[in-house]
């Protein structure tokens, strides 16, 4: 696996990559409908005896019965009437009866391996994860579990630089745990283990490539938006704002993106701009001296070029924007990358650059708002677990609000699908279930949805953000 270092600490202090509260109801599939309808009762009609005629000019005489003929009886009076058995309201439907349907999936049970990265080698702390999606998990069992069943988690961690521990981890859910699926935190091509090789479900929050989501088969589903698709959202974002049209643009990738260079280079044309370069990163993974000589190159051949701006997507924003600072230049910087420790952590200063940043609105600004759910997931956690989340603290540590959210994210979105595939809970219905899901509530987004070949929730669209030199962090430009 290729680990590039600005890729990894993006993805470690990730800003859990997603707005709003999503207004669209979660969908969980119909229930059969239960016809009430009955038949109305056939009631016997009685008939009335033919009255007599009237005698003219005399009293009319009562008349005498004949012989053997039995006296009319006298009308009752009307009462209520008796409903047969098989009038009666509808027997109530019998309750589902839940089974071991399928592999990591008893009675009670639905048992998920939740794995997730320990970067503290790195100096990054994002507190106690494991007790970030044990709140998560708690709260979701709180309020049902998935039809009924439970979620029962086993929690490994590993680093995510060492492919050895990330496949050990993989071997033991799979092999001798057992479980339903994989739901958690792992980054690039690792997920590749559970889906590919094993065959299992899985489910990240991490941003997967299209090539891992290809090679994956329709098993692998995560919580962030799809890479291309955000990189459409920041070219019509950057367009709005009249940097695309008409506009030279070298366009940067980190190495381990280099397969979207086409694609992208396809939608700048598309938006108006003239491509003057299509770079990506070949220093070796790791070796950040490297990449930033390799980054002070580009901006040199830009401005040879006569560019108007360059466009680096993904995590390739990071190091472009401190080749553009070292360089003195005036070059316009477009870029997704926004994680505060992909540009303090290296020493990066955004505010001395002509940066064009956008993403969605921060989890800090979500909290405050009250939107996307942010706070409820923070609360949740500091009453369960006793830790303190910081939010609105400038350099905090632990930085455990990415975390926790991420977190959240998770466990909304297998709980979706889950759910949605129904009380016979196996991989089938859980794939079908996600082709069908539309529309969902998830964490940290105003806009998620899941169907027929889409296998990233996140919807939401990407807004013009502005550095805050107070805190060192991308803060909503609204």
């Amino acid at each position: 696996m290729r680990r590039w270092i600005l890729a990894l600490l993006l993805t470690l202090a990730l800003v859990a990559a997603a707005c709003g509260g999503n207004d669209d109801a979660e969908s969980g599939g119909d229930a059969p409908s239960v016809s009430t309808e009955e038949a109305e009762p056939e009631v016997p009609t009685v008939q009335d005896a033919e009255p007599a005629e009237a005698e003219t000019e005399t009293e009319p005489q009562a008349t005498e019965p004949e012989e053997g003929e039995p006296e009319p009886a006298e009308p009752e009076e009307a009462g209520p009437e008796e409903t047969a058995p098989e009038d009666a309201a509808p027997e109530e439907p019998e309750p589902v009866v839940l089974t071991a349907s399928f592999r990591g999936v008893t009675e009670t049970e639905i048992k998920i391996g939740v794995g997730f990265v320990d970067a503290s080698e790195f100096g990054i702390d994002s507190g106690d994860i494991e007790a970030q999606w044990k709140a998560a998990i708690d709260r979701a069992n709180d309020a049902g579990g998935v039809n009924g069943r439970l979620l029962a988690p086993v929690f490994a961690s590993y680093s995510p630089v060492d492919d050895a521990a990330i496949e050990a981890v993989c071997v033991q859910f799979t092999e001798d745990e057992e479980v339903f699926a994989f739901v958690g935190f792992v980054l690039w091509d690792g997920v590749l283990c559970y889906t590919e090789l094993y065959g299992f479900l899985a489910v990240n929050t991490a941003d997967m490539a299209p090539d891992v989501l290809e090679r994956s088969g329709g098993l692998l589903f995560t919580a962030q938006a799809g890479l291309i698709e955000k990189v459409s959202g920041l070219i019509n974002a950057a367009a709005a704002d009249g940097l695309i049209d008409g506009k030279k643009i070298q366009i940067q990738a980190a190495g381990d993106d280099q397969t979207l260079l086409g694609p992208v280079q396809e939608l700048v044309e598309a938006a108006g701009g003239i491509v003057t370069r299509a770079v990506f990163g070949t220093a070796s993974p790791g070796d950040l001296p490297a990449g930033e000589a390799e980054a002070g190159v580009w901006v040199e051949r830009a401005e040879a070029d006569g560019t108007d701006a360059i466009l680096a997507f993904n995590t390739a924003g990071y190091i472009a924007t401190g080749a553009v600072e070292r360089a003195g230049s005036d070059l316009v910087v477009i870029t997704d990358s926004i994680a505060r420790a992909g540009y303090v952590d290296l020493g990066y200063d955004p505010g001395r650059v002509n940066i064009y940043a956008y993403g969605v609105p921060t989890l800090q600004d979500l909290y405050n708002a009250g939107q996307a759910g942010v706070a409820e997931c923070v609360e949740n956690y500091e009453s369960r677990s006793g830790n303190v989340v910081n939010v609105n603290v400038p350099s905090p540590r632990p930085n455990n609000l990415p975390a926790t959210v991420r977190a959240c994210r998770g466990v909304d979105l297998f709980v979706a699908i889950a759910t949605a595939a129904g009380p016979v809970l196996t991989q089938d219905s859980f794939l079908e279930a996600a082709r069908g899901l539309g529309s969902f509530d998830l964490t940290g987004t105003t806009s998620a949805s899941l169907g027929d070949g889409k296998y990233s929730a996140d919807n939401a669209p990407l807004v013009r953000l502005v550095w805050d030199s107070e805190t060192s962090n991308f803060v909503s430009g609204n």
